[in-house]
C-alpha cells in the first residue's frame, strides 16, 4: 500500500491527473527492477487494472522521461526500453557482435559530462546510455581472423 500512496503523490507532486491507469503503469515500472518495453509493462499494468489503453501507456511514459523519473533507450534491439531512473543513473556496454550487455559505472559518464560542461559549456543529460562496439571475446575473434 505504501508504494500506491508513494505513486499517489509522486504525480500530483508533478502536476499529473491520478488515475488508476497511471498508478498500475507507475507501479510496474516502479517494481519490475530490470528494463522494460512499453508492452511489457502494459501487460504488467494490466495484471492490476484490464482497462488500460496502450496509447495511455507511451503517453504516460513520455511524460515520466520528460520529467526525469524514467529513463528511455534503445539497447540494440530495435525497441525502446525503459527504466525507473531511481537514485543512481546506469549505462550499457552493447555488444554488436554478440548482444553482450554489461553494465557501465557511471562515474566512468558522469566524468565525460563534466568535461563537456567545462570544454564547451553543454550541460549532457547522461542518465542511461548504451555504447554500442565489440566486447572482448568478438574483438578477440575479429582480430584472430584478420590474421587468418
Amino acid at each position: 500500500m505504501a508504494c500506491r500512496t508513494d505513486s499517489t503523490q509522486l504525480l500530483r507532486r508533478h502536476h499529473l491527473r491520478v488515475t488508476q491507469q497511471r498508478l498500475a503503469l507507475l507501479e510496474a515500472l516502479r517494481h519490475s527492477g530490470e528494463h522494460a518495453t512499453a508492452v511489457d509493462l502494459l501487460d504488467q499494468a494490466r495484471a492490476d487494472i484490464a482497462e488500460i489503453d496502450p496509447s495511455t501507456v507511451y503517453r504516460t511514459l513520455g511524460q515520466l522521461r520528460d520529467l526525469g523519473l524514467v529513463s528511455q533507450t534503445d539497447l540494440g534491439a530495435g525497441e525502446r526500453i525503459y527504466h525507473w531512473r531511481g537514485d543512481t543513473p546506469h549505462h550499457h556496454l552493447v555488444c554488436t557482435g554478440c548482444g553482450q550487455i554489461t553494465e557501465l559505472p557511471h562515474d566512468l559518464l558522469h566524468s565525460i559530462a563534466d568535461r563537456l560542461q567545462r570544454d564547451f559549456g553543454f550541460q549532457a543529460e547522461i542518465d542511461h546510455w548504451a555504447v554500442y562496439g565489440r566486447c572482448r571475446d568478438c574483438a578477440d575473434d575479429q582480430t584472430d581472423g584478420a590474421h587468418s
